[in-house]
């Protein structure tokens, strides 16, 4: 059995192969995260870099390999700052996602750098060893092990799952799993059956896709018992306090949240987005939630409101009688899986989609996006009736045991008949805002916890508990996530994920959705939003900025956001505290700067001979491991392949009457005897010594890069 020629075919299979591998390992990277990398840019250099690879395989020298690799090194040392900047970055959004879910879990690197530079270095070696595997025969098992990071890094904790990725990397792969044995025999047949195997694999990825959305994406169990095992590490971050943060756990389609997960949370300063309005406003509305239930709040059904017509959207009801028309432009930091929108909306912003009567997703990937809403005096209409009973029949939901308590609760308090403003005035006066409220003990019920025990909470538990009295009086409400903001109009102000805020939405037949805020100010100030200049909304803003808004209380992110912030946040006059408010809690010890990252690349050099001799004893014992055993025809056939190397290494044609032999072990109906075998064996071995004599570098090629001995 002669080596393979290359073909055309193999050359453009290798090609395509490669490029997709290598786009879509580092699009689940970058959609998993909302790293925010250019995407156009991805592609282009995925592209490249297979062709590029491809190509040096053709030509079947080493010069080439090693001049572009020289290449591609001078390029990593000369823009060494930007890659760096870049790794930082990465590692920053990357570790901080584990770090919220997993107790004792270390932010690494900084805040700031183009994602788009690191991604793109981290294509080439993928597309190199794709198109390795095509047109060298190379091990199918090498791509997949090249790939098991991206994948592993993905789905292990993240709640935004990069479905069409996912899937067409697995589907590339699978492509060379089938094709590898063909392709081992007959580089030209191993082509055709990968070019047939290419339709199906596409037509598979489209229709899971279709069938199998984003937006239905439920992060695993055994992801969230990794979790709760991780969370047995207890932390100490204060004397005599126990801190294990874990922010709400969000899915892909932003239509639940784990209220029992909730504990003391530290600010972050992290940058998400801004905006400007033309008329000042109080929130930026993300997501409204409906149902709530073992501690969760979770989206209504969407098979009951696809059930019904409403005629206008209901999230377009409100703003119809209100007769001034405003505008609000959002910039986000990187991609996120929902517009945030102010109230009243006069219609749904191009970028988004509206998803049912809870939120408007960003199905066009928008970082940028305007949008028009109303202000002014509201003209009471009546609402669509259908719509009011669609409202009352899913905005009314108590669990049998919480209602009773509450009803108990609240005739106690001579509260029955009482105005939601009245609900939510006597909830802010009862407990004190402290954002190192622990977590729910084992067996509790969030609501009535916080109302007759512990009396402590930040919005999250504000809300949640209004949300409830408000249903058992007969009043529909739901949950609501976003942003409070606040600011002069006309002007950029920025947002950091200290602005995120938990609040209730009532529900009024003439007026439809209501906001209502039952969170008690404090003098934090962490919400404030800085103004920036127009033309450089990135710029950081110096404390004594005269238009500095007043502040507000500041709370809990119940939205993951994933957005990557320009430069390190530098404090800000949101720190100063507040005489005039009184005092929420202890205050905080510092908390510990980012771990610096550029001590990893001391373990660059070590690491990379650590896998180079891992590779070697790999792939040289399951060589002699199928020379020794099976049956002997096959026997004869590794040796055979292993002696083709060995004599290109040397430059040499083997003699006919071994060819004849792997003839016969591959044809041939009679099994090779021990003797014939033995004249293989003792051919490479005489081939490994003639070898081994060679001058001191090509000897440490062949022993390590071509791994023949």
């Amino acid at each position: 059995m002669r080596p393979q020629k290359m073909t055309a075919g193999l050359f453009l299979m290798g090609a395509l192969l490669a490029a997709l591998a290598a786009f879509s390992a580092q699009m689940c990277l970058n959609d998993a995260f909302s790293l925010g990398a250019d995407r156009t840019i991805l592609l282009a250099v995925a592209v490249f870099a297979a062709l590029a690879s491809a190509a040096l395989l053709f030509l079947r020298k080493l010069w080439p390999s090693l001049a572009v690799l020289v290449l591609v090194l001078g390029a990593v040392l000369w823009f060494r700052v930007a890659l760096l900047e870049s790794l930082c970055g990465v590692l920053y959004t990357i570790s901080e996602s584990y770090a919220q879910c997993y107790a004792g879990v270390k932010i690494l690197g900084q805040p700031g750098g183009d994602p788009t530079a690191i991604l793109s270095l981290l294509v080439l070696p993928l597309a190199w060893i794709t198109a390795w595997a095509v047109c060298r025969e190379g091990s199918t098992m090498a791509v997949a092990l090249a790939c098991a990071p991206f994948l592993i890094v993905c789905l292990v904790i993240v709640d935004v799952a990069p479905i069409f990725w996912l899937i067409l990397l697995t589907g590339v792969l699978l492509v060379l799993l089938l094709s590898h044995s063909v392709r081992a025999g007959s580089s030209s047949e191993g082509s055709r059956l990968a070019w047939w195997l290419v339709l199906p694999t596409v037509i598979l990825v489209s229709a899971v896709t279709i069938l199998w959305p984003p937006a239905d994406y439920v992060r695993p169990s055994w992801s969230d018992a990794l979790q709760t095992l991780a969370e047995a590490k207890i932390s100490i971050q204060r004397l005599g306090t126990t801190i294990l943060y874990s922010g709400p756990g969000w899915n892909a389609s932003l239509r639940s949240v784990d209220l029992a997960q909730l504990g003391p949370r530290p600010d972050t300063g992290r940058e998400v987005l801004t905006y400007r309005a033309s008329s000042e406003i109080d929130y930026l509305r993300g997501v409204s939630l409906g149902v709530y239930e073992d501690n969760t709040w979770s989206a209504v059904r969407q098979s009951a409101y696809t059930a019904q017509s409403f005629d206008p959207q209901p999230q377009l009801q409100v703003g119809l009688a209100r007769p001034v028309r405003q505008q609000l432009e959002v910039r986000t930091r990187t991609v996120a899986p929902v517009l945030y929108t102010a109230y009243d909306l006069d219609a749904i912003p191009g970028a988004g989609q509206a998803v049912d009567d809870a939120y408007i997703q960003n199905h066009t990937s928008a970082t940028s996006y305007q949008l028009t809403y109303r202000t002014g005096a509201a003209d009471p209409q009546p609402s669509d009736t259908a719509y009011t009973e669609y409202v009352r029949a899913q905005y009314l939901q108590v669990p049998e045991a919480l209602r009773s308590a509450l009803e108990d609760l609240l005739s106690q308090e001579g509260l029955y008949g009482s105005s939601p403003a009245a609900i939510a005035d006597w909830v802010r006066n009862l407990a004190v805002y402290d954002l190192e409220t622990p977590r729910l003990p084992e067996g509790e019920d969030f609501v009535l916890y916080f109302l007759t025990q512990s009396r402590q909470g930040y919005c999250v538990h504000f809300a949640t508990a209004t949300a409830m009295l408000l249903r058992t009086l007969g009043i529909p409400a739901r949950y609501v996530t976003g942003y409070a903001v606040s600011g002069a109009a006309n002007e950029y102000h920025t947002v950091t994920e200290d602005n995120a805020h938990a609040w209730v939405e009532y529900y009024d037949a003439t007026l439809g959705w209501l906001p209502l805020d039952p969170t008690p100010a404090v003098g934090s100030g962490s919400e404030t939003t800085e103004p920036v200049e127009p033309d450089l909304p990135d710029e950081e803003t110096t404390p004594d900025e005269p238009d500095e808004p007043e502040p507000s209380d500041q709370d809990e992110p119940v939205e993951p956001t994933p957005d990557l912030p320009d430069q390190p946040d530098t404090p800000e006059s949101s720190d100063k505290p507040d005489a005039s408010a009184p005092e929420a809690s202890e205050p905080q010890a510092p908390a510990a700067p980012p771990m610096d990252p550029r001590w990893l690349w001391l373990l660059a050099v070590p690491g990379f001979i650590g896998l180079v001799h891992l590779r070697r004893f790999l792939v040289l014992k399951g060589r002699r491991d199928r020379c020794r055993r099976g049956h002997p025809n096959r026997r004869a056939l590794t040796l055979w392949r292993w002696l083709c190397h060995l004599a290109k290494a040397e430059e040499i044609a083997l003699p006919e009457a071994l060819f004849n032999l792997a003839e016969k072990a591959r044809f041939s109906q009679h099994t090779l005897t021990e003797e014939e075998l033995q004249q293989l064996e003792q051919a490479r071995d005489a081939a490994i010594t003639r070898l081994k004599q060679r001058p001191w570098h090509t000897q440490f090629w062949n022993r390590y890069g071509k791994v023949l001995y």
